[in-house]
């Protein structure tokens, strides 16, 4: 997946670019919803807010890669045992298996 925030794929990122990705992981870190960070940083849905993060994250150092990895997967723990709550099973199921994609968005970052 690709984030679709109308970000440039090129290898160098611009210095928009950057200072978004910055300030998404700011305010992830600050535990702000992806729906409130895509108003923030004006873009139409979470999940493009989300792919600004995985953005960030991958330009990082290793380190720091997996440290915000981790932290972010903490935080889908949380989602994921909330979703589990809903008697609905068929929402649940469609819910679970968003957060599993998350998931693997986020490893392959």
């Amino acid at each position: 997946m690709s984030a679709n925030a109308g970000w440039s794929s090129a290898s160098t990122p611009s210095a928009e670019e950057l200072g978004v990705g910055d300030r998404v992981i700011a305010l992830r870190s600050e535990g702000r919803s992806f729906a409130a960070i895509a108003t923030t940083i004006g873009v139409g849905r979470s999940l493009d807010a989300f792919g600004v993060l995985v953005d960030a994250i991958a330009r990082r150092p290793p380190a720091e890669q997996t440290k915000l990895r981790a932290e972010e997967n903490k935080r889908l723990d949380v989602l994921e045992r909330r979703i589990r709550q809903n008697g609905d099973a068929t929402e649940r199921d469609h819910k679970l298996s968003s957060v599993r994609k998350l998931r693997q968005w986020l490893a392959a970052s």
